[in-house]
């Protein structure tokens, strides 16, 4: 066990370990996990301790003749500037290797953003009381979907309109919330006064009957004992040119005569990916569609940009540590830039006649030279 090999899955182990100890969050350990087991696959038999900055951009034009776009190299070179950090920190190495490569920074993408009309036309779409909730208190406060899940009853403050959610890093940070979305949050709450604030539905399971290739299927899962234990059953029904539908239908009740269908109620939050759903079900009766949690949040920022809110002010209610991270949504502002156009140009715009085509021109202008379009 003395190969350049086991001793790279060591020190990946170590690293695992570092990880938690630095409080990294779960997709994070995940991605960084992920990223430097590619780059010892690379490396093959060759020592992490070994590596020098050209075996980094070798790899990195490696990464890049797979097909690779140059924001994934860029995110794949600042996962090993981490990790040999590690490595140099723990005196594996004398220097940080992948800190000596260097590349453009990586296009920034431009934020989807809803309109004003559009989020109405959201708003309205949303039908029951926790749609309701989840869309105004989404748009109300800027909120990224780990700070919906995660946040609880008790830690609303109505009189105050303020809600404690814990933030990225697991950094706790105190978020303003809208009228509009504390009344909505009343009404979904209704008299609970401690737990996850969105919640799964009711407990409620059913055996679905469904066609595959000619034939029907019919699934269910079956509840036992306390917890998310079940066991899950699929079972061939038939025919669908010799047993109808209703044939089918009958078959499936006889097999679950008996069965627990409930699921036991929980008291954990409601998924990520169920909100995710949650949204995309309601985008659907509007027609805007793929319109995530992030969406909301950009949507948010930009919206206060509009009506002139300072940049400072949006970092702080987005609680971004930088401020640099907040200047995407400056791009993003169109309206204030043609405001900006307008109230600072000597010319103006004139008689309105290009009003319509000369912000879509500036912000493509602004856009290429920021190495943005």
């Amino acid at each position: 066990m003395h190969s350049s090999a086991a001793f790279n899955e060591e020190v990946l182990k170590r690293y695992e370990e570092w990880m938690v100890v630095q409080h990294y969050t779960a997709r994070t350990k995940q991605t960084y996990w992920r990223k430097a087991t590619q780059f010892i696959d690379y490396l093959k038999d060759k020592s992490l301790a070994s590596v020098t900055h050209l075996d980094v951009r070798t790899y990195i034009a490696h990464l890049s003749e797979q097909g690779a776009s140059m924001s994934n190299a860029y995110d794949h070179l600042l996962v090993l500037r981490r990790f040999y950090d590690f490595l140099n920190l723990g005196g594996l190495v004398e220097y940080v290797a992948p800190r000596l490569v260097r590349m453009r920074d990586a296009p920034r993408k431009i934020p989807r953003v809803l309109s004003e009309h559009e989020v109405r036309r959201f708003l309205a779409a949303a039908f029951t009381l926790r749609e309701k909730a989840l869309v105004e208190f989404l748009y109300g406060t800027g909120c990224r979907v780990s700070e919906v899940v995660s946040l609880r009853v008790e830690n609303i403050d109505f009189d105050s309109r303020t809600a404690l959610v814990s933030g990225k890093g697991r950094r706790g940070r105190i978020v303003l919330v809208t009228e509009r979305a504390l009344h909505a949050l009343r009404n979904y709450i209704a008299d609970r006064k401690k737990g996850y604030v969105f919640q799964p539905d009711a407990p409620v399971q059913k055996a679905t009957l469904s066609k595959c290739t000619g034939h029907w299927i019919g699934t269910w899962k079956d509840y036992r004992g306390p917890g998310r234990r079940y066991v899950s059953t699929t079972r061939y029904l038939g025919s669908s040119r010799l047993v109808t539908y209703a044939e089918a239908k009958i078959k499936l009740e006889n097999l679950t005569r008996g069965v627990n269908l409930v699921r036991p109620k929980t008291d954990g939050p409601l998924s990520t990916n169920a909100i995710r759903i949650l949204l995309n079900r309601i985008g659907d009766r509007t027609g805007l569609r793929h319109v995530s949690p992030h969406v909301f949040r950009h949507t948010f920022a930009t919206h206060l940009l509009d009506h002139g809110a300072d940049l400072a002010d949006v970092q702080a209610l987005l609680g971004h540590a930088f401020i640099q991270t907040t200047t995407i949504y400056a791009h993003v502002s169109r309206k204030r830039l043609v405001k900006m156009f307008e109230r600072c140009h000597p010319g103006g715009l004139g008689d309105g006649q290009i009003s319509r085509t000369a912000p879509r021109q500036v912000l493509q202008e602004k856009q290429f030279e920021d190495g943005l379009g």
